[in-house]
C-alpha cells in the first residue's frame, strides 16, 4: 500500500537558510572596510530584503516538496520549485540510516534523518517530524526480533571515558595555543574568572602559564567527559538477522541502523586509556556511514561482540617483521617533537619562562612519537578464516580492523626504494569511497590478495 505524500519539517528551510548566511554579510563588507557608518542603515535594509526574499523562496520550496513511501518500502522525494527534481531510493539500496534529535530539535518536535545508499559517496538528509522520522525508519529498515544489550557498571563508565578521548585531545590542543603564555604582563587578566583560585593554587608549584594549561585542560576534559556520559545514557545496542543498530543519548538522542550485508568493516581502537580500563571501543562503517559514537565498548573476555558480529577476528597480538621498513613512520610526529625540543633548548637562554610550557608540548609530541614507534612495530595485514585483518596506527590509537566487505578495491603503491626491499603501501577502498592505508608492508604478507 502506497502512503500519501507527506511534507518536511520547517527545520528543512532553516537548514537551507543557514548555508546562505554569507550572502547577508556581503552588503556589510564595504561598510566595515570603509568605515562608512552612514551606509550601515542601507546595508541592514538590504540584508532584511535579501533575507525576506530567501525566506519566501525557501517557504515556497518547503510547501511544494513532498516525500512518499510505496508498498515495497521505496522512498521517493519530490522537489518542485520552478523545476522538478525527483529522487528515489529503493529499500534494498539502503546501507544505513541515522536519526539525530539534539535538544533544539526535540523542543521543535523535529528529527534529522540521514540515509546512506550502498556504494554511494553522497548521503541523503531529511528534516522530518519525530513521528514521521520513526515511521520512515521502521518502514525502510524494520527491526524485528532484536537481541539487545545495555551497558552497565564498569562497561558504561568505560563507554563514557573512551568517548571523551578525542574531545580531550582537541581541548589540550586549544589550550596549548591559547594558554601557554607566562610572559604576559598580567596573567590574571588573561584568566577565566571562575578559575582564578584553582590557577593560583596550581601556580604554587608550577609556572603560571603551565598552571593555566593544566587547570583548564582538566576542566575541558571534565566537560568532554560529561558530554560523553550524556551520550552513553540510555544506550542500547541490538542485532537482528539482517541488521545491527544502537540508540541512546540524554541531551542528543541518536539512533543507528546498519544492514549487515552492507557492513564494510569493524574497528577496535586501542589506546593507553583502553589498556588502563581493559575495554576497547568498537566502531562500525557501512558505505559512507562512519558514526562518531562507538557501537559498544568491548572487553576481550566478553562474548557479546562475537554475537553481534559473527566471524569477527582481531589481528595477531604480536610485532610484525620490521626489517627494511620505511622510517617515514616517524616523520609526522618526529618533526614537531624535534622542533619543540629545539625551542625548549633555545628558551633556556632567551625566554626561561617558556621552558616549562614548551616541555609540556614536547612531552605531548613525544607521546605521538611513541605511537609512531608502535605503528612501526605492529602495523600490518593478515588473513584469517577468509577475512582480511588490518592494524593501522593513527596518533594515540591503534586501529584493529576486521574487513567484512567481500570485494574492497586494493591499490599497491611502491617507491623505487620499496621495490628494492620488496615492500609496498597498501590502500583498501571500500564501497562509498572510504579508504584505509597500511604503510610499508612486505609483499609476501599480501600474496594472498593476488596483487
Amino acid at each position: 500500500m502506497t502512503t500519501a505524500e507527506r511534507g518536511f519539517h520547517p527545520f528543512a528551510v532553516l537548514h537551507v537558510l543557514r548555508k546562505t548566511i554569507l550572502l547577508y554579510l556581503i552588503p556589510l563588507v564595504q561598510v566595515l572596510f570603509e568605515r562608512n557608518w552612514e551606509a550601515l542603515w542601507t546595508a541592514l535594509v538590504q540584508d532584511a530584503v535579501l533575507f525576506t526574499v530567501l525566506a519566501l523562496v525557501s517557504a515556497a520550496a518547503l510547501h511544494a516538496s513532498r516525500w512518499q513511501v510505496d508498498a515495497q518500502g521505496n522512498l521517493t522525494i519530490r522537489w518542485r520549485l520552478g523545476v522538478r527534481l525527483d529522487r528515489s531510493l529503493r529499500a534494498g539500496q539502503l546501507a544505513a540510516l541515522t536519526i539525530e534529535r539534539p535538544l533544539l530539535y526535540r523542543l521543535a518536535n523535529a528529527s534529522k534523518v540521514v540515509l546512506y545508499p550502498a556504494g554511494q559517496k553522497r548521503s541523503l538528509t531529511l528534516m522530518l517530524t519525530r513521528k514521521d522520522a520513526q515511521w520512515l525508519a521502521d518502514r525502510m529498515m524494520p527491526v524485528e526480533d532484536a537481541v539487545a544489550h545495555t551497558p552497565h557498571g564498569g562497561e558504561k563508565l568505560a563507554f563514557a571515558v573512551l568517548g571523551a578521548n578525542s574531545l580531550s585531545t582537541l581541548a589540550l590542543l586549544v589550550l596549548a595555543l591559547r594558554q601557554s603564555e607566562p610572559y604576559a604582563p598580567d596573567a590574571q587578566t588573561a584568566a577565566f574568572a571562575h578559575l582564578n583560585r584553582l590557577a593560583a593554587w596550581a601556580a604554587r608549584w608550577l609556572p603560571m602559564g603551565t598552571a593555566w594549561l593544566l587547570v583548564l585542560g582538566g576542566v575541558l576534559f571534565c566537560a568532554s567527559l560529561a558530554r560523553s556520559a550524556a551520550q552513553a545514557a540510555h544506550y542500547t545496542v541490538w542485532r537482528t538477522d539482517t541488521q545491527l543498530g544502537s540508540r541512546g543519548g540524554l541531551v542528543r538522542r541518536y539512533e543507528l541502523r546498519i544492514r549487515l550485508r552492507h557492513l564494510s568493516f569493524a574497528d577496535v581502537r586501542r589506546s593507553p586509556a583502553t589498556w588502563a580500563l581493559h575495554y576497547s571501543p568498537v566502531y562500525v562503517t557501512a558505505s559512507r556511514c562512519q558514526p562518531e559514537v562507538p557501537l559498544l565498548v568491548w572487553r576481550e573476555d566478553g562474548p557479546f561482540l562475537q554475537e553481534l558480529l559473527p566471524g569477527f577476528a582481531l589481528p595477531p597480538d604480536e610485532p610484525v617483521n620490521a626489517h627494511n621498513r620505511s622510517k617515514l613512520f616517524f616523520l609526522p610526529a618526529g618533526i614537531p617533537c624535534g622542533l619543540f625540543l629545539l625551542l625548549t633548548a633555545v628558551s633556556r637562554y632567551t625566554l626561561p619562562g617558556l621552558t616549562v610550557p614548551l616541555l609540556v608540548l614536547t612531552g605531548i609530541a613525544g607521546v605521538f612519537l611513541l605511537g609512531a614507534w608502535a605503528g612501526y612495530r605492529r602495523e600490518g595485514v593478515w588473513q584469517k578464516d577468509g577475512r582480511i585483518l588490518l592494524r593501522i596506527q593513527h596518533g594515540f590509537h591503534l586501529h584493529n580492523i576486521c574487513v567484512f566487505c567481500p570485494t574492497p578495491a586494493l591499490t599497491a603503491l611502491q617507491s623505487p626504494w620499496a621495490v628494492a626491499v620488496r615492500r609496498t603501501n597498501l590502500t583498501l577502498t571500500f564501497p562509498g569511497g572510504i579508504r584505509r592505508k597500511v604503510r610499508s608492508v612486505r609483499c609476501e604478507d599480501i600474496s594472498f590478495m593476488d596483487l
